[in-house]
C-alpha cells in the first residue's frame, strides 16, 4: 500500500478545523463585526442604525488625524532607528569573537525581558519626580514626560528603538551566519578594511533581511500602543492636540487614541468606526509588506567601487563600539535599576547612591504577604499553562496536514496566517470585545487564551509542520502497510518524533502568554483575575500616578523574571543537538 493509503481523508480535516474557527474568530471576525457596528448608535446595548453618521464624526474629528501623524511619525523613526541600530549590532555581532556573548546577553535583555516590566524602569529612569531622575542627574538636564511634549515623544521612541533592535540584530547575524566565511576571508586578505567589508559585502548580502525587518517594523510601530501607554500615557498634551472632542498627547498614536474613546465614550458605535478606519490602515501596510518580502532577493557578494579612506574605517569602528557599548551600558542599567529598587525599603523613585539608603528584603515579604503576587502569578498560570496546553492539541493535527501539502499553498496559507496575525491591535481587540460580550463570554479567561492561541499559531504550525517535512515518508508507508489508521499514527509515531517542535511550540506559546500584558489589559476588570502583568501596571499606574509603589513593583519583576529564566533555561534547546538524532533512528 503506497503512502497514500494511510491519507487524512475528511476526517482528519476534520480535526483540523479548530484551527481554521481560531483564524475565524480572532483573525477575522474583529474586522467584520467593526465593520457592522460602525453603521450603529450602540449605548449600552440600546442599538439604532446610525448610516454614515460614526464616520462622519470620524472625519470631522481633527484628533483623529492628529494622532494618525503621531503614529505615522513614530512608525517611520521607529523603523528607522531600530533596522539601522539592529544593523550595526548584527554586524558587530558577527564580528566580534571575544565580546560576542556579553553582546548577545545585552540584547537578550530587551528582547527578553517583558514590556511591562522594562518601560516602566525606563519611566524611573528617565522622569523620576518630575523630572529628577537618574538621568537628570548624569545629564545635568531634567526631562519632565509630564509637561514637555517633545521630551515625551523623544523618550517613548528611544525606548521603543531599544526594544525593536535586538530583533533586527537577530535577523541580521542569522543572514550573516549563513555566509560562506571564505567570501570575507578573502576580501580581507586583500586588504579590504571594516567599512569595505560592511559596504561591499555584508550589506549586499543581507539587504533582503533589512528590508523585510524594516517594513515589518513599520508595521508593527504604526500599531504601537504598548511603549507610549506605560511610558506617557499618551504624553504630555501640545497646543494643537487640544480639541473640542478630545485631547491628543505627543505620544497619543492611534491605537491610543482608539483605546481612550472605547473606554470614554458610551456610543460603542463611534471607536467601531474609528477602529474599521484603523483597521484599514494596518491591512494597507500589511499587504504592502508581504508584496515587498516576495519580491525581496538577497543580493551577491561584490566589491567594487572606490574605496574608502582610512577616516571611513576608523568612523565604522567607531559607531559599533557605540553601538555596542550602547546596548550592554544600557542592559546593565534596567537590570541594575530593578535590583537596586527591589533593595530599597523605601519606595525611592530615582536612584540616588549606588546601594539603596534603607537596604531590606521587605519589599520582597510585602508584594508577597501584602499584594498576594502569588495569587497573580497563579492567573499567570492558568492563562499561559492552558494556551501552552491547546496549542499543541489544535494545532499537531493542521501541521500535518499543511506538511503534505504543496509547496504554492504552503506558502500562501502561511503568508494569510501571518498577514491576519500582523493586522491585530487595539483596533481587532475592540470589535472582539463586542463580540465576546454579546456571547455572554466575558468576565474569565476563554477570551484571553482564545486571543493567545492565535497569536501562538503562527509560529507553532509551521515549526511543527517544517519538523514533519523531513521525517522519512518511509515510516507513513511502513505504518500504511500495517493497516494503521491515521489518527493512531499521529499518536503513536509522528508525535513521539515530532516531541522537539512540539516542545519548541508549547515554550513559545506560553512565554509569550505569561508576558502578555494588552490583552487582558482590554478583557480583564477584575483585580482577582489579572495576571501578573496588570497587576505590575496597577503597582505603578501611569506617569501621573500620584503614589507608585516602585519598591514592590521592582520585588514582583524580580521574581518574574527569575521564575521565566529558569524557566527558559530548563527548556533552552528544544530542538538542539540531542534531539537531532531521533528522526532518523
Amino acid at each position: 500500500m503506497s503512502a497514500r493509503g494511510i491519507g487524512p481523508g475528511r476526517a482528519a480535516a476534520v480535526v483540523a478545523l479548530p484551527v481554521f474557527v481560531l483564524i475565524a474568530v480572532v483573525g477575522v471576525l474583529p474586522f467584520a463585526t467593526a465593520a457592522r457596528d460602525s453603521f450603529f448608535h450602540d449605548v449600552w446595548g440600546a442599538r439604532s442604525f446610525a448610516g454614515l453618521e460614526n464616520y462622519r464624526d470620524l472625519v470631522e474629528d481633527r484628533a483623529f488625524f492628529l494622532s494618525f501623524a503621531i503614529s505615522a511619525l513614530w512608525a517611520v523613526l521607529s523603523a528607522l532607528f531600530s533596522t539601522t541600530l539592529g544593523c550595526i549590532l548584527g554586524i558587530a555581532l558577527y564580528e566580534s569573537k571575544r565580546t560576542r556573548k556579553v553582546l548577545f546577553l545585552a540584547l537578550l535583555v530587551p528582547w527578553g525581558i517583558p514590556a511591562f516590566i522594562s518601560v516602566p524602569i525606563w519611566r524611573m529612569l528617565i522622569h523620576g519626580s518630575g523630572g529628577r531622575s537618574f538621568l537628570s542627574a548624569l545629564l545635568g538636564f531634567e526631562i519632565n514626560l509630564l509637561t514637555d511634549p517633545v521630551a515625551g515623544f523623544a523618550a517613548a521612541l528611544a525606548v521603543g528603538v531599544w526594544l525593536g533592535a535586538p530583533l533586527a540584530a537577530f535577523a541580521v547575524y542569522a543572514a550573516l551566519s549563513r555566509l560562506p566565511r571564505g567570501v570575507a576571508e578573502t576580501a580581507a586578505m586583500d586588504g579590504a578594511g571594516p567599512w569595505t567589508m560592511a559596504r561591499w559585502i555584508y550589506f549586499p548580502q543581507i539587504r533582503s533581511s533589512i528590508l523585510i525587518m524594516g517594513t515589518l517594523e513599520l508595521v508593527k510601530s504604526f500599531k504601537e500602543f504598548t511603549v507610549p501607554f506605560l511610558m506617557t500615557a499618551g504624553g504630555p498634551p501640545f497646543r494643537a492636540g487640544i480639541t473640542e472632542r478630545h485631547i491628543v498627547g505627543a505620544t497619543t498614536t492611534l491605537e491610543i487614541f482608539l483605546y481612550d474613546a472605547f473606554r470614554d465614550l458610551d456610543d460603542y458605535g463611534i471607536p467601531a468606526a474609528y477602529a474599521t478606519a484603523v483597521a484599514c490602515i494596518v491591512v494597507i501596510a500589511t499587504a504592502c509588506w508581504l508584496r515587498l518580502r516576495r519580491r525581496a532577493d538577497d543580493g551577491r557578494a561584490s566589491i567594487g567601487g572606490k574605496a574608502p579612506g582610512a577616516g571611513a574605517d576608523i568612523a565604522w569602528r567607531v559607531t559599533k563600539l557605540g553601538a555596542s557599548a550602547l546596548a550592554v551600558l544600557s542592559a546593565a542599567l534596567v537590570l541594575y535599576a530593578t535590583a537596586w529598587l527591589s533593595l530599597s525599603d523605601l519606595s525611592a523613585v530615582y536612584i540616588d547612591g549606588f546601594l539603596p539608603r534603607f537596604l531590606s528584603f521587605r519589599p520582597f515579604i510585602a508584594v508577597v504577604r501584602d499584594e498576594g503576587i502569588f495569587r497573580y502569578f497563579l492567573n499567570t498560570l492558568l492563562v499561559a499553562g492552558a494556551t501552552a496546553l491547546l496549542v499543541p492539541l489544535i494545532v499537531f493535527p493542521a501541521a500535518w496536514l499543511l506538511a503534505r501539502s504543496g509547496k504554492d499553498r504552503k506558502a500562501g496559507i502561511f503568508a494569510s496566517i501571518e498577514a491576519l496575525g500582523m493586522t491585530g491591535g487595539i483596533h481587532s481587540l475592540i470589535p472582539l470585545y463586542a463580540a465576546f460580550r454579546a456571547l455572554g463570554l466575558l468576565g474569565g479567561y476563554l477570551p484571553i487564551v482564545v486571543v493567545y492561541l492565535f497569536h501562538a499559531l503562527p509560529f507553532a504550525l509551521f515549526t511543527i509542520a517544517a519538523h514533519i517535512e523531513r521525517l522519512p515518508r518511509s515510516l507513513e508507508e511502513a505504518a500504511a502497510l500495517e493497516g494503521m489508521a491515521w489518527p493512531s499514527y499521529m499518536a503513536r509515531v509522528l508525535a513521539p518524533l515530532a516531541a522537539p517542535a512540539l516542545t519548541a511550540a508549547t515554550m513559545t506559546a506560553f512565554i509569550s502568554a505569561w508576558n502578555g500584558f494588552l490583552v487582558p489589559l482590554v478583557f480583564l476588570s477584575d483585580d482577582d483575575l489579572y495576571p501578573i502583568g496588570v497587576k505590575l501596571h496597577a503597582l505603578v499606574g501611569s506617569v501621573a500616578s500620584g503614589n507608585p509603589k516602585w519598591n514592590l513593583f521592582a520585588a514582583a519583576s524580580v521574581l518574574n523574571m527569575a521564575f521565566v529564566a529558569m524557566l527558559l533555561h530548563r527548556f533552552k534547546d528544544p530542538l538542539g543537538s540531542r534531539h537531532s538524532g531521533e528522526a532518523e533512528e
